[in-house]
């Protein structure tokens, strides 16, 4: 009896320890929601299906936090992100940039891609970000940073840019 326990004691603990790294890789779907103002002096609106909205004239640039999945023991980042977007600007395109970083900012990898499919005030497009295989330290971290466009008007009416949501693959 006390061997099974001491078994199911060390099988717990490795579950535990295990929990605490990070997901193994794979893919991720996040929602636009999740991303933060960091320039401009507005919020951009959320809406409830968590789709993320420049309502303002003025672009809006966001940081989204990514989860860091790493391949162990290498610590290697390997991934690639399809940003999905509404951009019904005739001039101004939905841009963004993916980023692995050291624990103090020094970028390690980045890579940039925006919308190209033209002016769309109906219908969300996906453009992908792909980054090289690098070597991250065990405190680095990735992030993806957008600029959206501010607000289009034709006529009377007005249109959004919109973040959707990104799918992150590792």
């Amino acid at each position: 009896m006390k061997k099974s326990l001491s078994f199911v004691s060390q099988s717990v603990a490795a579950l535990a320890m295990l929990s605490t790294l990070p997901a193994m890789a794979g893919s991720a779907t996040y929602s636009g929601a999740l991303c933060t103002s960091v320039s401009g002096f507005h919020s951009p609106t959320v809406f409830r299906s968590g789709r993320l909205l420049n309502s303002n004239a003025n672009t809006l640039e966001v940081v989204c936090p990514i989860q860091r999945n790493i391949s162990l023991p290498s610590l290697t980042e390997s991934l690639s992100v399809s940003v999905t977007a509404l951009d019904p600007h005739l001039t101004e395109n939905v841009c963004c940039t993916a980023t692995v970083a050291e624990k103090d900012g020094t970028s390690l990898a980045s890579s940039s891609a925006c919308s190209n499919w033209g002016a769309d005030t109906a219908n969300h497009n996906s453009f992908s970000i792909s980054l090289p295989s690098v070597f991250a330290g065990v405190n680095g971290y990735v992030s993806l940073r957008c600029a959206l466009p501010g607000q289009y008007t034709s006529g009377s009416s007005t249109y959004a840019s919109v973040l959707a949501s990104f799918v992150v693959t590792e």
